[in-house]
């Protein structure tokens, strides 16, 4: 019922989403704004550093933000699949950092959690909608039991 053509479709929808979500609104997979850079000294010397833009090819667009992008190495790492029966994100050379920064509370994705809702609410729509469009459209259904 839900084809690859679909699951290509929802990878794409989704990865854009979450990268909105994540990276540029700066919210994290809980849907709550990354904390601050202040719990340790070595944070807030990152912290004080990425406002001043001090690092070594650093995007200059995150330099006031606590989003977790520095060069954009990490966001553009991002990359949508899909298979036959399921879609999703994957990083395809930074997935360290993924467990780098749950270690230090700034969960982009967990197991328990692997999309932000607001993400999770549009795929529950997504599905539904295209699980409707595939259904037949007759109100009734005949079972002629016997020969």
């Amino acid at each position: 019922m839900l084809d690859r053509k679909f699951m290509d479709k929802m990878a794409m929808k989704v990865r854009k989403r979450y990268v909105e979500h994540i990276f540029l609104k700066g919210k994290d997979v809980n849907d709550k704004k990354f904390k601050p850079y202040d719990k340790t000294p070595a944070s807030k010397l990152y912290g004080e550093r990425k406002r001043a833009n001090k690092f070594k090819r650093q995007s200059s667009a995150f330099k006031n933000t606590t989003s977790p992008v520095l060069t954009g190495d990490f966001m553009n790492d991002c990359k949508p699949y899909s298979t036959n029966n399921s879609f999703g994100i994957i990083w395809a050379a930074y997935g360290s950092r993924v467990k780098h920064l749950a270690d230090r509370d700034r969960k982009v994705t967990t197991k328990a959690q692997p999309f932000p809702e607001p993400i999770l609410k549009m795929i529950g729509i997504d599905i539904n909608k295209e699980v409707k469009r595939k259904l037949p459209k007759s109100k009734t259904t005949r079972i002629k039991i016997g020969k």
